[in-house]
């Protein structure tokens, strides 16, 4: 009876700590399930949703009679041809042809003036040069300055007031005359011909709109008591008209000297203004009126009647039937009772959901660590949310091609920051639940998966981020190869496929740049650091690593070396080889506090451990961790990276310093033992793990007298075991085979023993019989010393 009580304890226990560990991942997956259930169309709309040329899975016959919807380009020429038919309205304004003749005279009156003001003041001038000698030249000079000014005025009023060049051809010439120089035409009679070529346009009528902006097939002319109606073409836009009045100006003035064919037009240009006025409101007004009174439907389908027969193909007309069936399905389903509406949206619940769990249970599974940060999960659910949300407004609010819709996006996006198995199963989920909410739209499921698919490849080892950008043309290629392949094989017209293709290529330009902004604003966010960061962390001129080369010279070589190894490691079983060498090099950095008690610093031959007690030894040996800890908090490493510091050595003993202690001692039973292990943790990633067996090897072999390749491999077996005995690689998921991976073989190219091979310049030389390595450990703990 106890063990029962207590067994039930523990199980107690361990459900409240599931609970409570995963009481967020709970919530926000529920929030996510919930809120992409309000976005979807209902089942029963589904159900009848086909696309062009697809084959009927099953009869299909009206459950209820509805009206059959109009195509969007019935629809559209339906209104075109409303819009053509309601007349744009004008209003004949003879205010403005009055205003307009008004100030033609007024500047033929200024003209007039300032010709006589100019006559007047070159005479004066002649008269004060025939005067210089005479009496009257004080007289004549008065006058000349009297005239002189009234002329200036009379030129600057008519400078600011109209827009001709008086100094310039031929205005200088129409303005600035004397009795010698006057035109051998009559002025007033020159004003007159300019009035009446105006007065012709406007009894013609001038638009004031452009005629390409006027749609309709007539138009009204608002003038007295009973309106007109005309063609368009029966009048003229203020263009049309100016060049009218340029031929009527050339036929008047038919000799090619006469100044008047140079001043008329512009004259006509300045004056002529239009007096057919657009009257905006009321032609809206009316032609919304009239866009109102469109019917939107093309007929009917009645109760019962069959729609479409069981393996037939989907023709445009049948296409249409279902559309319509759907949309009267939705407005059905909108004004059902509340246990309807909570029936159809449970469903939609349970559905989303079940497709939901695909990735997520993939994530438990596969890849944990990201599932147990309740961030990762609220980073990936606002990414499926995010493109759930737009392919919502793009298809279903704007109507819009569902090939806009930036899934591509989602998947380089979860690529980058976690890696392609993650990006991939994400665009599975993403992609059936789009397709679904769009329509069971087959077609968009499969471009999306193998363009998203493209994309992913392209950018799974991110080094620069030119990737991103050569994935432009990745994309583009992808999408053409997807239509045609669709276009081909369901028979879609040639106007389809381009514009379906015009789409697929807005969303490979658009798709890499917004994930290159999104990428720095999520790991800010959501501290997730990328291989674009962790390429930023082996600049050599990182505060951190110039300080490692500075003051610990020996450990920054140290550190290289073992990331060589690391690289190669990590490369031979598939884990990341980036991080695995950004950690290689930063695993170390606490020794730079005190670098003289380490053996790799210690270049004059003295060891300070010779004065010290083992205990002592081992804490300054423990404490290059903690200290490394404190310096990757105050440089900011990412946590990530910062994690290697610890992890390395895991749990271990400090061997060397044990052992001298346990013989100082005399037995073990009188050393503590905690005194000599590091605080951990253990490893917990494959990354770590490799850099504690690579760390280890190359002290370890370093100190390996007459190494050869044999004497080499030896040692990393016992490392390899040693470790493994000790419970160190316990939490990390490496198997047996990849730690042989990661060993290598002698005569092959990957993991450690080609590496050390080239390191050591060995040559393959066989031992001698006998013959075994040192312990590994206690070698590796001398290194340090």
């Amino acid at each position: 009876m106890f063990k029962r009580l207590s067994l039930r304890q523990k199980r107690k226990a361990r459900w409240k700590l599931i609970t409570t560990q995963y009481r967020y991942h709970a919530l926000i997956l529920t929030l996510l399930v919930f809120i992409l259930a309000i976005f979807f169309p209902t089942g029963r709309a589904l159900k009848y949703t086909y696309q062009l040329n697809e084959i009927a899975r099953e009869p299909v016959i009206a459950p209820f009679t509805f009206p059959i919807l109009k195509t969007e380009e019935k629809l559209k020429a339906d209104l075109d041809e409303a819009l053509r038919a309601e007349p744009f309205l004008f209003e004949r304004n003879s205010e403005i042809v009055d205003k307009a003749i008004t100030e033609i005279k007024q500047f033929f009156i200024l003209t007039n003036d300032l010709r006589s003001a100019y006559r007047k003041y070159k005479e004066s001038e002649e008269l004060v040069y025939r005067y210089r000698y005479e009496p009257q030249f004080d007289d004549a000079r008065t006058e000349f300055s009297t005239d002189s000014t009234a002329w200036q005025i009379l030129e600057n009023a008519f400078a600011e007031k109209y827009p001709f060049k008086t100094d310039q051809e031929p205005w200088a010439s129409f303005l600035h005359v004397t009795s010698d120089t006057l035109p051998r035409f009559n002025l007033k009679q020159f004003e007159n011909d300019i009035i009446q070529i105006c007065r012709n346009r406007w009894a013609e009528g001038i638009y004031d709109i452009s005629m390409d902006n006027i749609i309709s097939r007539e138009v009204m002319i608002a003038q007295g008591d009973v309106p007109e109606t005309e063609s368009p073409d029966a009048f003229n836009d203020l263009e049309a008209a100016w060049i009218k009045a340029r031929v009527e100006i050339t036929k008047m003035y038919s000799d090619e000297s006469d100044i008047r064919r140079d001043l008329g037009y512009p004259l006509i240009v300045e004056f002529m203004q239009p007096n057919l006025i657009y009257d905006k409101e009321t032609t809206e007004r009316r032609q919304q009126a009239r866009l109102d009174r469109v019917p939107r439907y093309q007929g009917t389908v009645l109760k019962d009647e069959r729609i479409v027969d069981k393996n037939t193909r989907i023709t445009p007309d049948i296409l249409q039937k279902l559309t319509s069936l759907s949309l009267a399905i939705n407005q059905r389903e909108r004004s059902s009772s509340f246990l309807d509406k909570s029936m159809a949206f449970t469903g939609r619940i349970i559905l989303i959901a079940v497709i939901i769990s695909f990735f997520f249970t993939f994530l438990l599974l596969y890849r944990k660590h990201v599932y147990d940060d309740w961030r990762m999960i609220m980073l990936i659910s606002l990414v499926f949310l995010t493109s759930l949300s737009i392919a919502h407004l793009v298809v279903i609010r704007m109507n819009a091609s569902e090939y806009l819709i930036p899934v591509s996006v989602a998947a380089m996006v979860l690529t980058i920051l976690f890696d392609a198995r993650i990006g991939f199963m994400s665009i599975t989920s993403m992609a059936i639940l789009a397709g679904i909410m769009i329509g069971n739209n087959l077609d968009f499921i499969v471009v999306t998966m193998f363009t998203s698919s493209i994309a992913m490849y392209n950018i799974r080892k991110l080094r620069t981020r030119s990737q991103l950008f050569t994935t432009i043309f990745a994309l583009i290629g992808a999408s053409i190869l997807v239509v045609i392949g669709l276009g081909l094989f369901k028979n879609h017209s040639l106007d389809k496929m381009e514009n379906d293709l015009f789409y697929l290529i807005i969303n490979s330009v658009a798709a890499p740049i917004i994930t290159y902004g999104l990428i720095g604003l999520l790991e800010m966010v959501f501290n997730v650091t990328t291989d674009l960061t962790l390429i930023e962390h082996l600049d050599f001129d990182h505060p951190l690593l110039k300080r490692l080369q500075r003051e610990a010279n020996g450990t920054f070589n140290h550190s290289i070396v073992v990331g060589n190894l690391a690289e190669a490691c990590a490369d031979a079983i598939g884990a990341r080889a980036l991080l695995c060498r950004v950690g290689a090099y930063y695993h170390d950095i606490g020794k730079m506090t005190h670098p003289e008690y380490f053996i790799e610093n210690q270049f004059l031959g003295i060891n300070k451990h010779d004065t010290l007690t083992a205990t002592m030894s081992a804490k300054i040996i423990r404490n290059h961790v903690r200290e490394g800890l404190r310096l990757a908090e105050e440089y900011g490493l990412p946590r990530i990276v910062s994690d290697f510091i610890p992890m390395h050595h895991g749990t271990t003993r400090v061997e060397y310093f044990y052992m001298k202690a346990v013989e100082e001692a005399g037995s073990k039973e009188k050393v503590d033992e905690t005194a000599f292990r590091y605080p951990g943790p253990k490893p917990n990633s494959k990354e770590t793990g490799i850099l504690m067996i690579c760390e280890a090897a190359e002290a370890a072999i370093r100190s390996i007298k007459d190494p050869d390749i044999f004497k080499i491999e030896a040692m990393l077996d016992r490392i390899i075991q040693k470790r493994i005995g000790d419970d160190q690689l316990s939490e990390c998921p490496l198997t047996l085979d990849e730690l042989r991976k990661i060993k290598g073989t002698v005569d092959g190219h990957s993991g450690m023993l080609p590496v050390l091979r080239g390191i050591y310049h060995i040559r393959v030389e066989y031992p001698e019989e006998g013959e075994h390595p040192p312990d590994p450990d206690d070698v590796f703990h001398r290194s340090l010393t």
